[in-house]
This record gives structure tokens, sequence and C-alpha cells, in this order.
């Protein structure tokens, strides 16, 4: 069985679109499980209305208290799922209708190949829109200059290219990605890294969703080559520096969890990146590119070895 973990807040806008969407798959093997956030708008009464038309398939949450970010909703969200499979959906997309075939069809296949209790993590593509659902580039990895090949350990510690509203994960990830620690920075990210230390990631070329940018995206998608996006980005060091931090706290919070699982060089490789403020600039500029924690494209590897 496959659960659908919807985390929603004030969501009212657009969240009945994409439960339609969901409704619409061509494959039925599912549950969806919802989450309500603490909303002030109509987005329980719609939640509601839904659970109560389609109750063996639709079943919803509210936190009492709000989580404060999506990536602590979605924690929240995951520890209820206890289905063979969990996909993470974000209230204000559209799923194309064979999103979960497709996707479940490139698990099935890694799984077939794999031994058995393998973590095996799987993502797509993306059709990025704006608000009203018009195509605004038909290929995010493309837009955003990413590469799907980029998922060993060492890449992934500095760079994530693995979207949650994309994502499946199998029960035996599940299981190993439980306890997150609070530096993990978003849910994707550190079910990308689990898979990438102690099973598989598989990539589905082609999108599954429409990914609705419509200026509150919690994570939105932008284009990487546009110059004045760069320049503007460029220009917020303090926000870059950040960034990076975060990656190394991330990175941290991941050995202490798992240094006891990992084999003694992906331990070492995993530490070495963690401790990076520990060292000097030159020394961070050489550990970077001599791990190969190098981000991809020129623009975020000059931003990466210039700050960090």
């Amino acid at each position: 069985m496959i659960d659908i973990l919807l985390a929603v807040y004030n969501g009212e806008e657009f969240v009945g679109q994409q439960i339609e969407s969901i409704l619409k798959q061509t494959r039925t093997d599912w549950s969806l499980l919802i989450q309500d956030d603490g909303s002030k708008d109509r987005t329980m009464e719609i939640l509601s209305a839904y659970e109560a038309e389609y109750p063996s398939k639709i079943k919803v949450y509210q936190n009492q208290v709000n989580s404060g970010s999506a990536q602590a909703n979605f924690f929240r969200l995951l520890a209820r799922s206890g289905g063979d499979y969990a996909m993470t959906c974000d209230h204000d997309d559209v799923w194309l209708p064979d999103k979960v075939e497709k996707t479940m069809g490139e698990m099935e296949r890694l799984e077939r190949e794999s031994p058995p209790e393998t973590p095996v993590l799987v993502h797509t593509d993306l059709t990025v829109v704006d608000e009203n659902l018009r195509p605004v580039a038909s290929s995010m990895f493309r837009l955003q200059n990413l590469d799907s090949r980029r998922v060993t350990l060492n890449r992934l510690l500095a760079q994530n290219v693995v979207t949650g509203c994309t994502m499946l994960a199998n029960r035996p990830l599940l299981e190993l990605a439980r306890g997150a620690p609070e530096s993990a920075i978003m849910h994707d990210w550190w079910l990308a890294l689990v898979a990438a230390a102690f099973g598989k990631i598989g990539f589905v070329p082609e999108p599954t969703i429409l990914y609705r940018q419509h200026g509150n995206n919690e994570v939105g998608a932008k284009n990487v080559r546009d110059p004045k996006y760069v320049a503007a980005r460029l220009k917020k060091t303090e926000q870059i520096r950040k960034v990076l931090s975060d990656t190394y706290r991330q990175a941290a919070g991941f050995y202490e969890r798992y240094q006891d699982r990992l084999p003694k060089e992906e331990a070492d490789l995993v530490l070495g990146y963690a401790r990076m403020p520990e060292y000097g600039k030159l020394k961070r500029m050489a550990h970077l590119l001599l791990h190969g924690h190098g981000k991809n494209g020129l623009v975020r590897k000059a931003g990466q070895l210039l700050f960090a």
C-alpha cells in the first residue's frame, strides 16, 4: 500500500485541485493522509468535505499548534505513515494522472535488482507552471541546471537535487530515516542522504507534476542562468553563508545519527564535511574540490568556493 502524505497550511486556494489530481491517478492502491498545520483559512472545511466523501481513501489530521515550518510538518506526517511506500506531496501542485504509476514502476524495477530490505528512493522531473497552471518551463532540471546523476553521498552533502513533491520512498528507507535531527534541512534532503549512504536513488527523467509557482512557495524554482537572478543572488552574502553553514550542521547531525552504520570511508567523508567551519579558507576550498563536494554549475560552484 502507498501512503500519499499531503502537508498543508492555509491552502484553501489550491488544495482542492491537488486532491482532485490525486483522485484521478491511474494507479489506485494508495491512501491519502493529509496533515493541516493549523490553517487560519477554509482549508480544514475543504479537507473535511473530501474526507467525508472518500472515507476509505482520505484521512485528515490537524496539528493543534503550528509546527513552525513545512519541514517539521512533513517529518510529523512521515511518522504517521505505516504503508509499504510513501510519497510526499505539496498542497499547491497538480499531479499528472500517471505520477504514481510511473514512479512506482521505477521503484519496483530497482527493488527487483536489489537485495531485500534495500532502502530505495525515486524522484522525477517537474513541469514548472505559474499560479494559473500556465507552463513556465517544461523541465525544472533544465531550468535550474540540475543533474539527476549527482546523487552520491559526497554530492548530496553539499547540494540536494531531490524534490520532495516528486519523491517516493520504500519502507526500509522510511524506517532507517526516522529520528532526523533538528539540523535536517528538509525531509527530501534527509531521505536522499540516507538513501545515498545505504541504498539506491532512482530518477524518472520526465515530469510527473505541475509545480506551481505563486510567490508564496516554501521552496521555488529559479532560472539560474538568468543574469539578473545570478547578480541578485551573489549580493546576498549572508544568506549564501547561512545556506552553506546549514549543510555543515546537517552533515554533523547525519554523522551523529549514523556513524556506527557507515563504512569508515563514508563516515570520514561526512565528518570531514561537517568540520568545514573549523578549517581555514584555503583548506576549505581544497577540501571541497578534493572530495567532490562541488555544486552543479559554474555559478553555484563559484559562490560555494567564494563563501566557503
